[in-house]
């Protein structure tokens, strides 16, 4: 792999970011769930932050995978990805966070969206493979709330900035000490490993 992880910086205007942030409803945010042997739980010991779900084909949707498909050629992981998954505004208050865990997993199938409209089961044909985030307000609007991959710490916090790297790298998200963190995730799928 030529790279661990690859950053984007600015490659969202703040203006669009902010408009992104605003088609989503305050009240609306719900517990984030976790996965692994929790799956479909709300466990505020790994996970304590918010979210909500992005429409299928949502404009969001469509700037995380053509940057997901920009970061899979240049980074050299040529991995076999064919969709995304639906997109996942998070919100981050104080106090809130996402201990180390990993984005990928295989099942027979899964509930993939709980909220706006209840939940989707599909079955899961395929394995996520790849994560992009995308920071969606002013770093100068919270503190902590850091990225890390791989105990490595994403050193830009700047609005716009889209980061990608393969589902498989743990990571996680310190907790914000001040003020409110948003960001948008999206994960693509392919066919399982071989």
């Amino acid at each position: 792999m030529k790279h661990t992880y690859m950053t984007f910086e600015g490659a969202v205007s703040s203006e669009l970011c902010d408009k992104l942030i605003a088609q989503f409803d305050e009240n609306n945010y719900e517990a984030g769930l976790v996965g692994g042997a929790g799956a479909g739980l709300v466990n505020k010991q790994v996970r304590d932050a918010d979210r909500q779900w992005a429409a299928k084909g949502d404009l969001v949707e469509c700037i995380l995978t053509r940057f997901i498909m920009q970061a899979n050629q240049e980074a050299l992981w040529n991995f076999d990805i064919t969709e995304p998954e639906l997109v996942q505004i998070g919100r981050y208050k104080e106090n809130q966070f996402y201990g180390q865990h990993m984005d990928c997993y295989v099942k027979g199938s899964d509930v993939i969206a709980t909220g706006n409209g209840g939940g989707v089961v599909i079955p899961m044909l395929s394995q996520r493979k790849i994560s992009a985030s995308l920071l969606l307000n002013d770093e100068s609007e919270y503190e902590g709330g850091d990225l890390f991959i791989l105990d490595e710490t994403v050193k830009t916090k700047k609005q716009g900035t889209i980061i990608v790297f393969p589902s498989f790298m743990a990571h996680q998200v310190t907790p914000v000490t001040r003020g409110v963190r948003y960001s948008a995730v999206c994960w693509m799928g392919g066919p399982k490993w071989k």
